[in-house]
């Protein structure tokens, strides 16, 4: 007996052996957990990371947090000094008083805590401006007005804008300690709101930034998923027309999401802001499978047969081309493991469990389900067939003015490629939505940057930091940021001496430099009288090292990567003894982008040839394996080009969107391909009666599921998170596309195939 048949025979079985299936799975999904981790983008052998996480080690570094204050309507008066009147220095000193009681604080950076020097009767003191008997008043304004190691990082160059830096050290493996930590500043700036309500707080930073992006996540699985599957369902009534096809069709697409999020868990997948799109994207996706065999179901009905044995008959059909489908999404998918950033292969995978979950229950639970469910009437798909026939007969009268048509609408639209900006901006990761991101769009306009280059320079040797040669060395590659668009404030070592020189001559602002001699020995005495933990935040405890730490602003990823690699070219000519690569957050989100291009566009090209073989072996034919290419490499090239006219910039999802959707748009063409087959070898059709065929077999199922898998796409759109928007933007333009070219280019190019083959099989017969 064939397994077509065996089936809907074993259906009872089948069913409660799916439900045990599911249960065991789904068993797993309490262990998934969730992580607001900005730094589980970048896996543990990334070289930024491992830079950074040396040099935190080396400086006692933690993730910060930037909170602005600004008296309302200050800067819109264009008043200057406002955040230096006593009310705000009084705000000032309640957000330091406040901070110090934060979960995970370690630091507090303030233009009132900081420690600053001072030379008293010849020595040196190094203490902040609030202490116990510190005095808010109009001397320390003007203190804080011309401390120049303010200007640019915790003071506004107009003096209207102030801000506390909050060093936080947060627990390595807790993935609530972000969320804890954010939610303890918020409750910090409430209670500064209900205390000093004439001025506003804005808050951001890196840790704020992973917190808003689990938010995002969440608030998109709480809003986007229910819509998406709402949506999804609306098109299935529609489109389908038969409650028992539909209700079918969801139980598939829950029991393939309740699984892969199961098996996710009990493989100990944490999920992230990259990842957790994953149930929307299998909820989307399983459908494809039981639309077509419910469409076949339909279509054996509407030619007489009964229930059974039009299940066993849409079995025989669509078995094998479903397993291909499945077999190339989830390849597409599994493509993703090539990507740079662990989440994005955490998003691969555990879409392919989904992929292949929801074909192992399309083939099992959903015949049993249909053959207990009500299909509706026999005749109404009739006309279904009937109009896609029509189109069929249209397309293939004209095929080639038409293929000629969308050529030429493709090479215009992928020329757009050209446009594409490979490029995005940490700080436009979520739109304007979110707090968080109004909050850096203030700080970044009124203030100072959000991103940070930082750089662990060796002297050479234990003590060696407070060489003067070393010294200049360090001076010269500030000096040379200094000189670079988009840098608005350098600290470093030689900063310090700068500033030490200065308060050894009274302030006076020209001996803000380098001194010709005893730097060694400034830097020895405020090494022994600053605060614990001052000195430290520059140079390790050997002396070996030094700190650089530049703050930009309004860069992209590939200007930062540009300012990077200059820095490190810098060194390598001017000072390769102290040469340390540029490294910091910001570096690793530049870095990640164009990694995660090169390793997608090898797995790509993978997938491509893997593809390419597996038609080329089903098919039995090396030339229609090949042609088959074109109208599956189409849609991604018409997409991508089409979003480089369109839009321009294209960032983290854009690398992955080619692989990922490649697996996808093969699905129809497979589809297409069988069934013209069929009809030639089985049915012995001409070409064009074969095309037509394929039309009128399947051509209503494939419209279906492209609709709908491009809404479902199309949904998540809707984030405010901008790697998930982009990513369902380009896909559902890209399925859409597909369906276009599978119906225009393969007809043309099947026909004069088959004329090539029947020709050369007429000359064989003729000699």
């Amino acid at each position: 007996m064939k397994l077509s048949e065996l089936i809907p025979r074993a259906r009872l079985w089948l069913v409660l052996a799916c439900l045990a299936a599911i249960l065991a799975s789904a068993a797993g999904a309490p262990s998934l957990s969730f992580t607001n981790d900005s730094r589980v983008f970048f896996s543990q052998d990334n070289p930024e990371r491992t830079a950074l996480e040396r040099l935190e080690q080396s400086f006692n570094v933690a993730q910060t947090a930037l909170l602005a204050i600004a008296p309302k309507g200050g800067i819109a008066a264009g008043s200057e000094n406002a955040a230096l009147s006593i009310p705000a220095l009084e705000v000032l000193a309640d957000a330091v008083r406040l901070a110090r009681g934060l979960p995970d604080i370690a630091a507090i950076d303030s233009p009132l805590s900081t420690a600053l020097p001072r030379w008293t009767a010849g020595r040196l003191e190094v203490s902040p401006l609030l202490s116990s008997d510190g005095a808010l008043d109009d001397a320390a304004a003007r203190r804080i007005r011309d401390e120049p190691l303010f200007r640019g990082w915790l003071i506004s160059t107009d003096g209207n804008v102030a801000a506390i830096s909050l060093n936080l050290a947060l627990p390595a493996g807790d993935s609530t300690a972000v969320e804890r930590s954010v939610a303890g500043i918020r409750s910090l700036i409430l209670r500064l709101e209900a205390m000093h309500p004439a001025f506003a707080f804005h808050l951001t930073g890196p840790v704020v930034g992973g917190a808003t992006f689990g938010e995002a996540t969440k608030g998109d699985l709480k809003t986007i998923m229910p819509g998406m599957a709402a949506l999804i369902l609306l098109l299935l009534i529609l489109m389908l027309r038969s409650w028992g096809g539909v209700m079918g069709t969801v139980a598939v697409v829950v029991a393939a999401t309740l699984t892969a999020m199961g098996i996710s868990g009990w493989a100990g997948f944490v999920l992230n802001p990259g990842s957790a799109a994953a149930p929307s994207i299998i909820l989307t996706l399983a459908i494809a499978d039981s639309v077509h065999l419910v469409s076949g179901v339909r279509h054996a009905m509407a030619r007489g047969l009964e229930k059974p044995a039009a299940i066993a008959e849409s079995l025989r059909l669509n078995l094998w081309p479903i397993f291909l489908t499945s077999a190339t999404t989830a390849a597409g998918f599994l493509t993703m493991n090539a990507s740079a950033s662990p989440p994005f292969r955490d998003l691969g995978n555990i879409t392919a469990i989904g992929v292949a979950a929801a074909f192992i229950y399309s083939v099992t639970l959903l015949p049993g389900l249909l053959s207990m469910l009500p299909m509706g009437q026999k005749g109404r798909t009739g006309i279904e067939q009937k109009i896609m026939a029509t189109i069929g007969a249209a397309i293939v009268r004209r095929r080639w003015p038409l293929f000629a048509a969308i050529t030429l609408v493709a090479l215009g639209l992928g020329a757009g490629i050209s446009q594409i900006n490979l490029d995005d901006r940490f700080g436009e990761y979520l739109d304007s939505r979110y707090e968080f991101r109004r909050d850096t769009n203030f700080v970044e306009r009124h203030l100072t940057g959000i991103d940070l280059i930082e750089h662990a320079l060796p002297a050479g040797g234990p003590g060696r930091v407070i060489e003067a040669d070393y010294l200049a060395a360090i001076d010269g590659l500030g000096e040379w940021y200094r000189a670079q668009p988009g840098v608005v404030y350098v600290a470093s070592l030689a900063e310090m001496v700068k500033r030490l020189n200065q308060a050894r001559h009274g302030d006076d602002a020209d001996f803000f430099r380098l001194p010709g001699t005893g730097a060694g020995s400034l830097l020895m005495q405020y090494a022994a009288a600053a605060p614990d933990g001052a000195a430290k935040a520059l140079v390790d405890g050997s002396f070996e090292i030094s700190r650089l730490s530049v703050i930009l602003r309004g860069m992209s990823s590939r200007q930062i990567r540009d300012l990077g690699a200059g820095a490190d070219a810098w060194l390598a000519r001017n000072a390769p003894q102290t040469a340390a690569p540029a490294t910091g957050l910001s570096m690793m989100y530049a870095h990640v982008s164009a990694r995660n291009i090169e390793g997608m566009l090898v797995s790509t090209g993978a997938a491509l040839l893997l593809i390419s073989a597996l038609l080329v072996l089903v098919f039995r034919s090396p030339l229609l394996g090949v042609l088959s290419l074109l109208p599956n490499l189409a849609p991604a090239v018409i997409a991508l080009g089409l979003w480089g006219w369109a839009v321009g910039d294209l960032g983290l999802a854009g690398s992955v969107v080619s692989a990922m959707t490649l697996g996808i748009v093969v699905d129809n063409s497979i589809h297409f391909l069988n069934k013209f087959l069929f009809g030639r070898r089985d049915l012995a059709l001409s070409a064009p009666d074969a095309v037509r065929h394929a039309f009128e077999s399947v051509g209503g199922a494939l419209i279906i599921t492209a609709i709908t898998l491009a809404a479902g796409f199309a949904m998540l759109s809707l984030s405010g998170f901008k790697v998930n928007a982009n990513l369902g933007e380009l896909t559902a333009i890209t399925l859409v596309v597909a369906l276009i070219a599978d119906f225009l280019f393969l007809p043309p190019l099947l026909i004069a195939l088959a004329d090539r083959q029947d020709r050369r099989e007429k000359k064989k017969l003729l000699t």
